[in-house]
């Protein structure tokens, strides 16, 4: 394995700023709220209380009432709600009742297909449920569940919502608690039980033995975490699961600032501010040197970035003259070792590198191997394992991250330190605002392209800019998701969580903005389940290709790739015998719906020229991290057996609606109605 494969395959791992004042002071940095604020709960002077679960009953002192939607306006109960409203409710519904085990984010699992047909009461029933799917991914969709949460709650005003968010956050923090670790989020907790022991659809119960980064909770942790009773009943052994990869931070990561100045409670705000700030001071720094002491090195990195697969803009850094390398890493805990971690919160941001690789040094291969091997996602065993890095003065998508995390920093703390960390290592010495705005110059084809990449370099970036004055920086970091996540990227995905946030940020008279707005709003009306009924859950339901192609509207075709594309899918690279992103996409023509023949002969798949509507797409945890573009689905044996959390409609709906885009049902918010006597 040639050394030089650790440079060729940084832009290939999953992964794709900041503001100032000029005017006085360049380095002045007046962050402002993504949510400016929220005014007062519009219910009381209705006489009405708020609740938080659409269509559910409760009885209270004999009188039987039921959660319906109440128009404040006209101040009465609505008999019709607004179709995309009571669709959206509903989905809110199902995933506080049915979807987030402990107030985490998963996909509930059945024992039996379910028919979209099927009754809430009888799918949601325990003798059905089967455990739970993606809770590894439970950091990154809680987080995304907490910003759905928080600009309902901004819509509405409500008591209600307010409460529900907030304990959204504890969950979230709960997240980082459980690990026992400052900063340390884990991906989810559970508890290990023996076989036989009955399914919970409350819990999140595994019957297996603990995996390398497994470990179990520290009883002083489960009391910190505020867990329930059920971690110390003795019903198994209280873990949490850690690796956590980039796309996990991103949760609190975005949510975070997000819901900080609307909280009431101090002591979960400064919870908030300690976890992402010892997380960012935790990152070690290592660097790469005298990369120009190798010319092979540096044609690996010409040969990569070579040719169709860089986009570059007019006044990019030219990425193949890179003469050091400077990464963050994360350093992560493992069941070999948990004991000998340091726990502690380190006080100040990593300006001096841990490790030194130089390249004119004789031990350079040794070194190289020995980095390889604590980032090898196949053993996570080793004594100084890093679950993730950003190699901030190479990918754009790092570069942006942490000039965000650090803003956040700055916005949630005031300590100088942050702003002089982005300003003078970040921006200053590294160049890292130059390096975002190539977030999406490397790209591979749409055919082996890993889409959950855009999901998780856009979504931070989007929050870094709500939080921007008006000044040169910002639009530098405008044009990034202008000219690259969107340029080169989003602009045909038909994505209604990009098409919200990138219209929210584009000034009112763009004339983009009223087409990104309305592909958006028709996604969210378009979206529903995925079994001929569009107001149930979707879940795994086999669909033919065939089908779909019949089926395609006027305006999509079926796409096949060209030449380079599939040569630069195929040409695989790897991370020290570890293959990274790509794939072979070609095989014996089969005669299959939509194949595409090549010219040596060979087939692969046919995909939409643009993105589907959201009623034609295949199953996804999250609609707008998927392929836009895969025609049909098979699910074989899990077929209708897997439920989506569904914050993928809720989450853009929300926002969409705090930023005027959605006008339909404007005051039309939750309340309990009386509805008879009971007992």
């Amino acid at each position: 394995m040639r050394h030089s494969a650790l440079f060729s395959s940084l832009l290939l791992l999953p992964l794709a700023a900041l503001g100032c004042s000029e005017e006085d002071d360049p380095r002045a940095l007046e962050l402002t709220p993504t949510i400016a604020s929220v005014g007062a709960d519009p219910l009381p002077a209705a006489n009405l209380e708020s609740c938080p679960v659409y269509a559910e009953e409760t009885c209270v002192a004999g009188t039987r009432r039921q959660c319906k939607i109440y128009d404040v306006g006209a101040s009465r109960f609505v008999a019709q709600p607004d179709p995309l409203l009571e669709k959206v409710y509903l989905y809110d519904r199902w995933y506080d009742l049915h979807s987030s085990p402990m107030g985490l984010t998963a996909e509930r699992l059945f024992n039996e297909r379910i028919p979209g047909d099927m009754p809430e009461s009888e799918w949601s029933s325990i003798d059905r449920f089967n455990g739970w799917a993606g809770a590894g991914d439970a950091g990154i969709w809680t987080g995304a569940a907490l910003v759905s949460d928080a600009f309902r709650y901004a819509v509405t005003r409500t008591e209600a919502d307010y409460e529900r968010m907030e304990e959204r956050v504890r969950v979230l923090v709960r997240n980082f608690d459980v690990t026992g670790v400052p900063g340390y989020l884990s991906r989810y907790h559970f508890i290990t039980v023996p076989d036989g022991t009955p399914q919970d659809d409350q819990l999140i119960l595994r019957y297996n033995e603990p995996g390398d980064v497994d470990i179990d909770i520290r009883p002083e942790d489960i009391d910190a975490a505020g867990l329930p009773a059920a971690y110390k009943s003795g019903l198994g052994t209280p873990r949490w699961n850690g690796d956590p990869s980039i796309d996990q931070y991103t949760g609190p990561m975005m949510s975070f600032p997000i819901v900080h100045g609307l909280l009431r409670d101090e002591a979960l705000k400064e919870k908030m501010r300690y976890h992402l700030t010892c997380y960012l001071n935790r990152l070690e720094r290592i660097e790469v040197v005298n990369l120009l002491a190798r010319p092979d090195l540096l044609e690996e990195l010409k040969g990569l970035f070579g040719g169709s697969a860089l986009q570059l803009d007019e006044g990019d850094p030219d990425l193949t003259k890179i003469k050091k390398l400077v990464w963050y890493v994360h350093p992560g805990i493992n069941r070999e070792n948990v004991d000998d971690f340091d726990r502690s919160c380190p006080d100040k941001v990593q300006l001096e590198p841990s490790r030194v690789l130089d390249a004119r040094a004789s031990s350079f291969e040794l070194d190289l191997l020995t980095l390889a091997a604590d980032i090898n996602r196949d053993n996570r065993t080793q004594p100084n394992q890093i679950d993730h890095f950003y190699v901030v003065n190479l990918r754009g998508g790092d570069a942006s991250h942490l000039i965000h995390l650090s803003a956040v920093a700055y916005y949630l703390t005031g300590d100088e330190q942050y702003r002089d960390f982005i300003f003078d290592e970040l921006i200053g010495n590294i160049g890292a605002d130059e390096v975002a705005k190539t977030m999406m110059a490397f790209r591979l084809p749409d055919w082996c392209f890993k889409f959950y990449g855009d999901h998780i370099t856009y979504g931070t970036h989007w929050q870094m800019l709500t939080m921007l004055p008006d000044g040169e920086l910002k639009d530098d970091m405008m044009r990034a998701m202008k000219d690259d996540a969107w340029g080169k990227a989003l602009y045909n995905h038909a994505s209604s969580k990009f098409n919200v946030m990138y219209a929210s940020v584009l000034p009112e008279g763009a004339s983009e903005r009223a087409a990104i707005v309305q592909t958006a709003i028709e996604q969210l009306e378009d979206f529903g389940g995925n079994d001929g009924v569009k107001l149930a859950p979707r879940r795994t339901y086999t669909s033919s290709v065939q089908a779909v192609i019949d089926d395609l509207p006027s305006n999509i075709s079926v796409r096949c790739p060209t030449e380079d594309e599939r040569m630069r899918c195929e040409a695989r690279q790897q991370f020290f015998g570890i293959d990274l992103e790509g794939a072979i996409i070609s095989y014996e023509c089969d005669g299959r719906p939509g194949e595409c023949v090549m010219d040596d002969g060979m087939c692969t798949n046919g995909i939409a020229s643009t993105g589907l509507p959201s009623s034609m797409r295949a199953y996804g945890d999250f609609m707008w991290q998927r392929s836009p573009f895969t025609l049909g689905a098979n699910y074989g044996g899990s077929d209708g057996r897997k439920q989506s959390p569904g914050r993928d409609l809720t989450e853009p709906y929300w926002m969409a609606r705090y930023y005027g885009m959605i006008a339909a049902g404007e005051g039309h918010v939750l309340a309990w109605e009386d509805i008879g006597s009971c007992q």
